[in-house]
């Protein structure tokens, strides 16, 4: 849904809200439907257990009676083409044709791979924004929020630090992935693999400098996995890495220095996020220009004035109040959501108008 960008919009999330409430019922419908065909073939396994346990008992000579004979027909061919059919029949198929056919009559523009890569990136930016612990986020605090919300699993922590490792951001995957690494070690039922984590963990230390950490990683999931499918050859290559840096085999897996990782610098971001914080300090004698007045330089404005505050000089931001009630702005809301297009920035470099990452709105 790049059309429509469900993580940077609260107008195409308050559209989810309650849009798979039907999703359940066909859940539910779909479960029973398998339980009573998996119930049937546990019947059926034990009637041809018991058959065959009866023919054993009563010898060959059970079969020259009619019933016998019909019976033991009946249950290899009837009875087991009736099995066949059941095993080969597929209610996922009807299922899905059910759920893909309620969203296309509800006209909803439903979130996909692109969303959620974005919605991870949205977290990363606050993190760095606000300064922010991934801990504190992962357990759902979010600054001064008194919302309630869930604690996120090892698996949700996994899949932030995925989407960061798919961007090369390493400084990110290696904070999510060793929170997603705390997590399920705590976890009863283990809701990420930890090979998996282990390997996206040790590569984004390599990344970000740390060659003996990525090593011992990698040896933890060679011992976890032999069979793994990079472990070993990653583990021959880390060494040979620090054997180029004139590291002995015997020093590889000792004096492992603390983990480095550096964000990277950006001049105008850093002005960008401290603005957030509010951590710019405040011009006194700029503030000292600011004023408010009312706006009466048309003929009707003299009857219903513009209430304008100016918030800044240089560049001019102004702030009008009251202009619209509260009623007015859900009628324009309405009216306005199905047509909203993406928000968009002017690229200082380009001169072109585009739409950027950072800017969550339509």
């Amino acid at each position: 849904m790049i059309s429509a960008d469900s993580f940077s919009s609260l107008a195409s999330l308050k559209a989810l809200i309650g849009a798979e409430r039907d999703i359940p019922v066909m859940i539910n419908a779909y479960v029973e439907k398998e339980l009573e065909k998996l119930d049937y073939l546990k019947k059926f396994a034990q009637e041809i257990q018991e058959s065959n346990d009866k023919a054993i008992r009563d010898g060959e000579e059970a079969i020259t009676h009619p019933i016998n004979a019909f019976l033991l027909i009946k249950g290899m061919t009837a009875d087991w083409n009736k099995v066949i059919k059941i095993m080969r029949s597929n209610s996922a198929d009807d299922f899905i044709r059910n759920v893909t056919y309620q969203r296309i009559v509800k006209r909803i523009n439903y979130p996909t791979e692109v969303d959620l890569s974005g919605a991870a990136t949205g977290i990363l930016r606050l993190q760095d924004t606000y300064e922010m612990s991934t801990k504190d986020i992962a357990d759902g605090k979010i600054l001064n929020s008194k919302m309630r919300t869930v604690a996120l699993t090892a698996e949700d922590c996994f899949e932030i630090g995925r989407v960061a490792y798919s961007e090369n951001d390493y400084y990110h995957a290696i904070l999510w992935m060793q929170e997603a690494q705390e997590r399920v070690q705590k976890e009863t039922k283990p809701t990420a693999d930890p090979e998996s984590i282990l390997d996206h963990l040790a590569f984004s230390l390599y990344k970000q400098g740390n060659l003996k950490r990525a090593l011992l990683l990698t040896d933890e999931l060679y011992r976890m996995n032999p069979d793994h499918p990079r472990a070993k050859g990653n583990v021959r290559w880390y060494e040979d890495l620090l054997e180029d840096e004139g590291i002995r085999r015997a020093d590889m897996r000792r004096k492992v220095p603390p983990i480095n990782n550096p964000r990277d610098k950006s001049n105008l971001k850093d002005t960008y996020e401290a603005l957030c914080r509010q951590e710019v300090p405040i011009n006194t004698k700029a503030q000292s220009r600011l004023y408010c007045y009312y706006k009466m330089d048309r003929p009707y404005l003299r009857l219903a004035p513009f209430k304008v505050e100016i918030v800044h000089q240089n560049p001019l931001v102004v702030l009008f109040h009251g202009i619209v009630s509260d009623e007015e702005m859900r009628i324009i809301e309405v009216l306005a959501v199905p047509k909203a297009p993406r928000a968009t920035v002017h690229n200082v470099v380009t001169g072109n108008i585009e739409t950027a990452l950072y800017r969550t709105s339509q």
